[in-house]
């Protein structure tokens, strides 16, 4: 077995991303048809950036790219922080059910095997809770590593509301490229390749 160098690991992995579209929603942004390019997308990301058992992967927990972060973060023995936005069975409500798929399911195996939390405080109104929610993660994240790498799975446009993935890449102020921030873009005509290259 190839033993990767100490500073070749990554300690800190953020990963976070676009919600797998509702139905209906116009234009698609990251369909469901497009987890698996997905998923094989990430794995690649996860495999260049030696996440392992030294790696502590820190998501919000939401389908779609946190849960399939977690999952491959697991699979590789790295250690998995789901920091939540809301308490889990709202969380869920707002952030990962979608009628005729597996994400419930998938994130209470996660709730079982990673370690939860609750964003603290008063939730606040509307979206505000989940742009605290990055702020959060990212000081978890800079806690372990004073610049952690971020996968994100984002089509390089503003978000819905406040907290969306164009809010963190904002926070963790990385220049898009290879060194800290790789960039999925799920878009089907996207996906091979990043918005910068």
């Amino acid at each position: 077995m190839q033993q990767i160098p100490d500073e070749d690991v990554t300690r800190a992995l953020i990963v976070s991303g676009h919600l797998v579209d509702a139905p209906g929603r116009n234009p698609p942004r990251f369909p469901q048809a497009q987890v698996g390019a997905v998923t094989a997308a990430m794995s690649a990301a996860f495999d260049a950036w030696h996440v392992g058992p030294g790696t502590t992967v820190i998501c919000g927990g939401a389908r779609g790219a946190d849960i399939i972060g977690a999952e491959q973060a697991l699979l590789r023995g790295a250690s998995v922080r789901l920091c939540l936005a809301l308490p889990p069975d709202g969380f869920a409500r707002r952030s990962v059910d979608l009628e005729g798929t597996d994400w419930r399911e998938r994130f209470e195996r996660l709730c079982r095997r990673a370690r939860v939390a609750v964003l603290p405080g008063d939730p606040g109104r509307g979206d505000e809770v989940f742009a605290r929610t990055n702020e959060w993660m990212v000081r978890l994240a800079r806690a372990l590593d004073p610049e952690p790498r971020a996968v994100v799975v984002w089509d390089g446009r503003p978000g819905d509301g406040a907290g969306g993935t164009s809010d963190l890449v904002r926070l963790l102020g990385h220049n898009p490229g290879p060194g800290r921030l790789h960039v999925i873009d799920p878009r089907p005509q996207e996906i091979s390749r990043s918005p910068w290259e």
